[in-house]
């Protein structure tokens, strides 16, 4: 570093910067261990605590050689001794000043740190430059800044900005990092445009904002907030700043620091609208489960009473009106399992961009409005064409409320925020930008945006077809990100991953392995096994009418004792998915090792077997969902029994 650009900082403003980084630290840590300028935090017994990088270099010392030794181990001077004493004794900063040792020279600052707790030990920073190679070493002399000067050149390339500011006007005073690269504003613009202190930050939220900043100010201390920041462009940009105001009294100018955070928050919103998902994935397959099991009874047994009753008896009619009630809510059960069991189609590595611009007409007719479609010529993805394109479409049928004209990019991007339980993990993606001009969609309406999916329709719902599109793009190693544009209209950004794992297997895949399984032998036993009595009684009773000869029971252990007693062995195995706390898996596995080739038949309307819902089921099993008709289930019964 230049002797004048040194000359330009202060060891109180070193100090607070120090502190200021430190809060960020999460942030910063490498920033501070790469600064140039050599710090070193000293204990109360002048041991060195910490040091950075450059102070190491300076003095050719490891990490491990720093802490073990006190400072004139490693600067021999009895005048910086004695600074160090009186530094403690009275804490106030001391002009820098310059001592020898043996042939180097250095300039040297120290500055008190302010503990949180009065009754802890003092600190000191100590700010060393090697001056040895000045013509003539000289005290620096204190300098007024210019208005528009930066903090330091060493900052600019930082993916931050650091400001100092006037706490009476607000007015920024010095600037450094990466300002034009954040927010795309000059650091002329932010150093002399009036009030641009506060209309940087969204007008939502400046209002919050600003009073936590006026309370730090006249209190002291640090503050930190995160808000949207209006970018030169117009773009909404969320951000997390930290100021540190001085004490009341003791200071002209308060300091931040402000990193972008829009990746973060993104992630953030991406890994609740996720949770929320699979939460209500879960209670709807647990909802559609309790309520087939009654369902079930009661279709069957009716179906039982009307088959008893001659062809013109009255009661059949009535018994027609309890089937159609129990089919319209059999129907509403059905949706929930489509929702919960919904499987994408297989992926392959596609061209996005020629796949959407293949497309372009069918979009300007579901957007009835311009589309306009821009991008890289080659941008692959792991996605299904034909569902990509219905996503899409369910999209623009979001909000065509106020449409003007819809903007389609297809661009390569980086994630590099790791945020835990993120949906979308650090690396490369790529991106499909839907930006939709026209009303606003409310916070509401964002939240629940892919979670509706009830209809009479189910085919044509729109919240069905949003819901489907939320799962297949999920499936396929992406996601959805959904939010609102300043100046009107949605923006939805559509994540699909570059390519496929190699291992990867499709449920499509893995389902149409298990259809082509060699047959068996049929056989005439079957063990039905179900911890509901009324569904266990009715599908026996059933079964029994059809002349099998079947067995009955109610846990995985009474199942498993009639399999060992049993002198014939039993060939079908029907059992619920569920059994209590148990598994009908786990007894299909228990099965086959004491009946050698026992078939299995699963009946349930939900399972949290991943295997069972994605159709991954051992050779010669088979699934039945419920509500099923008695027909289905004797069908589905010879099916396993001859397969």
């Amino acid at each position: 570093m230049e002797r004048s650009e040194f000359e330009q900082w202060k060891g109180r403003e070193v100090a607070r910067l120090l502190s200021l980084v430190e809060t960020e630290r999460r942030y910063y840590q490498e920033m501070v261990a790469g600064l140039p300028v050599a710090l070193a935090v000293l204990s109360s017994d002048r041991s060195v605590a910490s040091a950075n990088r450059a102070f190491r270099q300076l003095f050719g010392l490891t990490i491990d050689e720093v802490r073990k030794k006190a400072i004139e181990q490693i600067l021999p001077s009895d005048v910086l001794i004695e600074k160090i004493r009186d530094l403690n004794i009275h804490g106030l900063a001391r002009t820098p000043f310059v001592i020898n040792a043996g042939e180097k020279h250095y300039r040297v600052g120290l500055v008190p740190i302010r503990n949180w707790s009065d009754d802890m030990e003092p600190e000191t920073l100590l700010v060393v430059e090697d001056i040895t190679d000045l013509q003539t070493p000289v005290e620096p002399r204190p300098q007024t800044a210019a208005p528009s000067r930066a903090l330091a050149p060493d900052f600019e390339n930082l993916p931050a900005i650091i400001w100092q500011a006037n706490p009476a006007t607000l007015a920024f005073s010095a600037l450094g990092g990466g300002a034009e690269a954040l927010l795309g504003y000059t650091a002329k613009h932010w150093t002399q445009t009036p009030g641009f202190f506060a209309e940087r930050i969204c007008p939502e939220d400046r209002e919050t904002v600003l009073a936590l900043y006026h309370s730090a100010l006249e209190h002291g201390g640090e503050a930190s907030a995160e808000f949207r920041a209006v970018a030169a462009s117009g773009e909404l940009v969320w951000c997390r700043e930290t100021i540190l105001a001085p004490d009341p009294g003791t200071g002209n100018t308060f300091s931040g620091v402000l990193t972008a955070i829009s990746q973060r928050k993104q992630a953030e919103h991406l890994r609740i609208a996720a949770e929320r998902h699979a939460a209500l994935t879960h209670v709807s397959g647990r909802l559609a489960h309790d309520l087939n099991n009654p369902l079930m009874i009661v279709n069957g047994y009716t179906e039982e009473m009307q088959h008893s009753f001659e062809a013109g008896d009255p009661r059949r009619a009535d018994m027609e009106q309890i089937l159609t009630a129990t089919q319209r809510i059999s129907d509403l059960t059905n949706q929930l399992l489509q929702f919960t069991r919904h499987s994408s189609a297989a992926a392959t590595t596609i061209n996005v961009t020629k796949t959407l611009t293949a497309i372009d007409k069918k979009l300007a007719t579901a957007a009835d409005a311009p589309i306009a479609i821009s991008g890289l010529e080659n941008l692959t993805a792991h996605a299904n064409a034909e569902q990509l394109e219905q996503a899409l479409i369910a999209l623009l049928a979001v909000n065509p409320e106020g449409r003007t004209r819809v903007k389609i990019k297809c661009d390569r991007t980086t994630i590099t925020e790791s945020v835990e339980g993120a949906t979308l993990q650090p690396g490369d993606y790529a991106r499909i930008t839907f930006e939709d001009k026209g009303t606003q969609l409310t916070p509401a309406r964002q939240a629940t945006l892919f979670e509706s999916f009830f209809s009479k329709d189910p085919q044509k719902a729109e919240g069905v077809t949003l819901a489907y599109a939320y799962s297949n793009i999920r499936n396929w190693g992406g996601d959805i990100a959904v939010e609102s544009l300043g100046d009107g209209g949605v923006l939805f950004t559509v994540y699909l991953s570059h390519s496929r794992p190699a291992n990867a297997k499709s449920a499509l895949e893995t389902h149409t392995e298990m259809i082509f399984q060699e047959p068996e032998s049929p056989r005439p036993h079957v063990l039905v096994v179900d911890d509901e009595p009324g569904i266990r009684s009715l599908v026996a009773k059933i079964l029994r009418r059809e002349k099998f000869e079947v067995f009955e029971a109610g846990s995985i252990e009474e199942a498993t004792t009639l399999l060992r007693e049993q002198k014939r062995p039993v060939d079908l195995l029907v059992t619920d998915v569920m059994l209590g706390e148990q598994s009908g898996r786990e007894l299909a596995e228990q099965a086959a090792q004491l009946v050698s080739g026992i078939k299995v038949l699963y009946i349930s309307g939900f399972t949290d077997d991943e295997s069972v819902r994605t159709g991954e089921f051992p050779p010669g099993a088979k699934f039945l969902q419920k509500p099923f008709t008695l027909g289905a289930l004797v069908g589905r019964v010879r099916e396993a029994l001859e397969s």
